[in-house]
C-alpha cells in the first residue's frame, strides 16, 4: 500500500500501513493510573482501571476520625453519551471478613452506596473529582501520580501515520506515513526517535523526532522539533505516550514549512536478530 504527500515539490512516502501497540482502552484516552491531588495531600488517592468506557475506582481517605477509609466505584461510566472525558457512578462503602482468616465467607460481605463520584478530566494527565460521603461533598483538582519513566530505548517498526492541514493556500494536503525501522535513543536530557524509510522516488531517507521526555503517571509527553533528510523541518507535540513490552503509541500534533499535520506515532518492538 503506497500513499503519497506532495507539498510544494516535496514528498513523503510509505512502505505500509502502521501498526502498533495497543492503548488498554479505545474508547478514549486511557485514564488508568495512580491519581492524587499532589505531594501537599500525601496518603490520600484515587486508583482507577479503564476498560473500554467504564472506570473502576478505588479511593482511599482518611474518615472523620483521622483513620484510613476506602471506597469503591465499580462502575463509572460516561456523563452522557460518547463523553471522554466525564466519568460518574455511585460510590460503595464495603464490610468483610477479617483479611487473616483461614477460611473466606462470602455471605459476611456486604455493600452500601454511600454517595457518588464523578471524574472530570481536562487533559490527558489533569483533571478534577468530586465526591459525595454520607452528605459530605468534596472537590479536588487530581493529576496522575509518577513513581517512576517508562524506558523508550530500542528498535521498533512503526513511525508516522498523519493527516496534513493548513498546507499551501490553506488546503488540505492529504495523508502522510513515514514508516520503517524506528530506533529509539535516550539521555537524561533528550530523547531521539529516528525513522529510516525510502521515499517515493526510491530513495533511502531518514525524519529525526527529538525533544526532552515527561513522564505523568503511566503517560509520557515529548516538546520538541524534527527534521528530515527530504528538506522537511519544524516542531512537534507527541503526548499520551504509552510504552509496553509489545511497543509504543502516542498521539502527534506539529507543522514543517508546509502544513501542519495530526495523527498517530508508534512502533511494534523489532525482534532482537
Amino acid at each position: 500500500m503506497m500513499r503519497t504527500l506532495i507539498r510544494a515539490g516535496a514528498a513523503f512516502a510509505a512502505l505500509l500501513a502502521l501498526s502498533s501497540a495497543a492503548s488498554a482502552t479505545t474508547y478514549s484516552t486511557d485514564h488508568t493510573d495512580l491519581w492524587y491531588a499532589g505531594e501537599a495531600e500525601s496518603g490520600w488517592g484515587v486508583n482507577v482501571i479503564q476498560q473500554d468506557d467504564t472506570l473502576f475506582a478505588t479511593l482511599f481517605v482518611y474518615d472523620s476520625t483521622t483513620a484510613p477509609h476506602w471506597y469503591v466505584a465499580p462502575a463509572v461510566v460516561p456523563a452522557s453519551t460518547g463523553s471522554q472525558t466525564t466519568f460518574t457512578g455511585q460510590l460503595y462503602s464495603t464490610t468483610g471478613p477479617y483479611f487473616g482468616a483461614t477460611t473466606f465467607d462470602p455471605n459476611s460481605v456486604t455493600k452500601t452506596v454511600v454517595g457518588a463520584i464523578t471524574f472530570t478530566f481536562t487533559g490527558d494527565t489533569t483533571g478534577t473529582l468530586q465526591y459525595t460521603i454520607n452528605g459530605a461533598t468534596v472537590r479536588k483538582t487530581i493529576v496522575r501520580q509518577t513513581w517512576r519513566n517508562n524506558v523508550l530505548s530500542g528498535n521498533y517498526l512503526g513511525g508516522l501515520t498523519a493527516t496534513g492541514a493548513s498546507c499551501g493556500g490553506g488546503t488540505a494536503n492529504g495523508p502522510i506515513l513515514i514508516f520503517g525501522l524506528l530506533t529509539v535513543q535516550e539521555s537524561t536530557s533528550q530523547t531521539a526517535m529516528t525513522v529510516q524509510f525510502t521515499s517515493n522516488q526510491g530513495q533511502a531517507s531518514q525524519c529525526v523526532f527529538s525533544g526532552p521526555y515527561q513522564q505523568s503517571g503511566k503517560l509520557g509527553s515529548i516538546n520538541g522539533s524534527w527534521t528530515c533528510t527530504t528538506s522537511n523541518a519544524g516542531s512537534f507535540t507527541m503526548s499520551a505516550i504509552e510504552a509496553n513490552q509489545n511497543g509504543l503509541t502516542a498521539r502527534f500534533h506539529g507543522s514543517d514549512q508546509f502544513c501542519t499535520y495530526d495523527g498517530f506515532f508508534g512502533g511494534v518492538r523489532d525482534v532482537p536478530q
